[in-house]
């Protein structure tokens, strides 16, 4: 008896479905098809978005953490500033202070007097060379040497060895005037004998600022100012590294919300597409 009904629910089902006609099987299908790719499409737009709202919130975050970066550099850019106008302020102090016990104003003052008596002795004679037939080679040959020396640089087909040897030989001839000129005044008994009273005041006037320079960097007052206005300094740099890696990111936040957003788009274009009804085929 149950495998008479058996039979009887099979023959059933089998009739049933040969009863039912074959676009309404196709549509049941389809309609199944298109069911699971609308869910599939719909938690892709879903996923792409929440990846949307994820880099907004990275970039909203980031965004606010450059600019207190960028309080943290104007604050360590001005505290530096400050360092170094006090630096100045004492260092100006001390230079005052040590050169007034220096003795610097009267070697100053001697090493004026040594120039202008140097260039009343040396003038009449470079005046008298010019006028000399050496003095014109002289100068040729210093024309001659610019010339090579600008025709060598303009050589784009010059090796550079080559063009090395032109321009040191060159350069060496555009000294042949001031070579000549002091030649002729070591020559001078007068101008010689001012030129080594300018040296002596010169070296005189050296040495004196050297000491200034050495008692200045001894000074505990200057030495606390340098090591502020160094410290203020590395403060700088370092905030402002921080900085420059907090923008990089910044801007690495932002391609990125881009892209997502373009996956956005992309994904709902692919769910409108999927939307839209398919064309029958062509007739034959």
């Amino acid at each position: 008896m149950l495998r008479w009904r058996h039979c009887t629910s099979s023959i059933t089902v089998a009739v049933v479905l040969a009863l039912t006609p074959l676009s309404v099987r196709a549509d049941n299908k389809n309609n199944k098809a298109k069911a699971a790719q609308e869910k599939r499409d719909d938690q892709k737009i879903k996923n792409e978005k929440e990846d949307v709202k994820q880099a907004q919130e990275k970039l909203k975050d980031d965004q606010k953490e450059l600019q207190e970066a960028q309080k943290h550099v104007d604050e360590a850019e001005r505290k530096e500033k400050a360092a170094r106008q006090r630096l100045d302020e004492v260092r100006k102090r001390m230079e005052a202070k040590h050169e007034s016990s220096s003795g610097i104003d009267k070697a100053l003052a001697k090493q004026e007097a040594a120039k202008k008596s140097y260039e009343e002795a040396s003038a009449p004679v470079l005046k008298a060379l010019k006028d000399k037939p050496e003095y014109q080679a002289a100068a040729k040959k210093v024309a001659d040497a610019e010339a090579r020396l600008k025709a060598a640089q303009e050589d784009k087909n010059l090796s550079a060895d080559a063009k090395r040897t032109v321009i040191a030989q060159a350069s060496k001839d555009k000294l042949a005037i001031s070579e000549l000129e002091r030649a002729v005044l070591e020559a001078n008994p007068p101008a010689k004998s001012a030129r080594a009273k300018l040296a002596d005041a010169q070296a005189h006037v050296t040495e004196i600022r050297s000491q200034i320079r050495g008692q200045i960097d001894a000074d505990s007052e200057i030495k606390s100012a340098r090591e502020a206005m160094r410290a203020a300094a590395d403060a700088t740099e370092i905030v402002g590294e921080k900085m420059k890696r907090i923008r990089d990111r910044v801007s690495a936040d932002a391609a990125k919300l881009n892209h997502e957003q373009q996956q956005v788009k992309q994904a709902e274009a692919a769910d409108k597409a999927n939307d839209r009804p398919s064309k029958p085929p062509k007739k034959k």
